[in-house]
């Protein structure tokens, strides 16, 4: 009963809330992101506060100069806990737009979304390109899927070429994240029942795991900034790919698991990548 309770006023409260935003957003869209973007940040940190999500952060994120950052992707909640953390445009799959509500809120909000299609994939790029060198900071999910958060998928190296521009690839710093729900108290790992409580992928459908989410009465989260890289530092898309991979793999071995060390450490990898 106290969980139905819970769901039910969180779900009141967070339309409640968006509506409030909502309204003063739309009427300052005409004059541009600069003033936008103030409602967006505060909107992910409502949502954060509203479902008591608590965001461990470890690292600190590139603020000063323009980054590419690449992590792994296992709910759409990494949307508001990196957006809490971060002022940062996402890249989503282009049918995340038509989504009911928060393909409205991603459409509103910036995103740029990409489309599967060979013939726009260049354009596209171009696009993000574009931002990146507005200024913009551009988070990219490269493993093209969410998982349940146990292992990270390979990194796909398609996106990771905007940052490989002769343009910008001397100015653009890579930087990898780790995204993960919290280890138990006890530093044991998590279930796959636990992890599922966060997770959102595979033929898992939205509305009834969000409930699920709504109804919780808490969830601790892991996000780790790693040390970034400029894109210059790699020959090739490919082998940048892999060390945001590597790295985006050691954080979540650390953070899922703290009992078990981590077969490697940063140094060893960086070095491994760029020698």
């Amino acid at each position: 009963m106290m969980s139905l309770l819970r769901g039910s006023l969180r779900t009141i409260l967070f339309l409640i809330w968006t509506a409030l935003l909502l309204v003063p957003y739309l009427l300052v869209f005409p004059l541009g992101w600069r003033f936008r973007r103030g409602f967006v940040s505060l909107w992910h940190k409502g949502v954060c506060a509203l479902l008591f999500i608590k965001i461990h952060q470890q690292g600190l994120p590139v603020k000063d100069q323009r980054v590419l950052l690449a992590g792994n992707h296992l709910s759409y909640l990494d949307i508001p806990i990196i957006a809490s953390c971060l002022d940062v445009t996402f890249v989503a799959k282009s049918d995340v737009a038509s989504w009911p509500l928060f393909g409205f809120l991603a459409r509103i909000s910036q995103t740029a979304f990409i489309d599967r299609k060979p013939s726009m994939a260049r354009l596209q790029k171009n696009e993000l390109k574009e931002r990146l060198i507005k200024g913009e900071r551009i988070l990219i999910f490269p493993e093209g899927t969410s998982t349940n958060g146990k292992n990270v998928k390979p990194f796909k190296t398609s996106l990771f070429e905007i940052a490989m521009d002769e343009e910008i690839r001397e100015h653009c710093m890579v930087q990898p994240i780790t995204i993960s729900p919290s280890a138990n108290k006890d530093g044991s790992a998590l279930s796959s029942e636990q992890r599922d409580q966060y997770a959102w992928y595979g033929d898992m459908t939205l509305l009834p795991h969000l409930w699920k989410v709504f109804c919780q009465k808490a969830m601790n989260v892991d996000v780790i900034f790693h040390a970034p890289l400029l894109a210059s530092e790699f020959p090739d898309r490919k082998l940048l790919a892999n060390w945001a991979e590597c790295r985006s793999r050691a954080g979540l071995e650390k953070v899922s698991n703290p009992m078990k060390q981590s077969s490697f450490t940063t140094d060893e990898t960086t070095q491994a990548y760029l020698s």
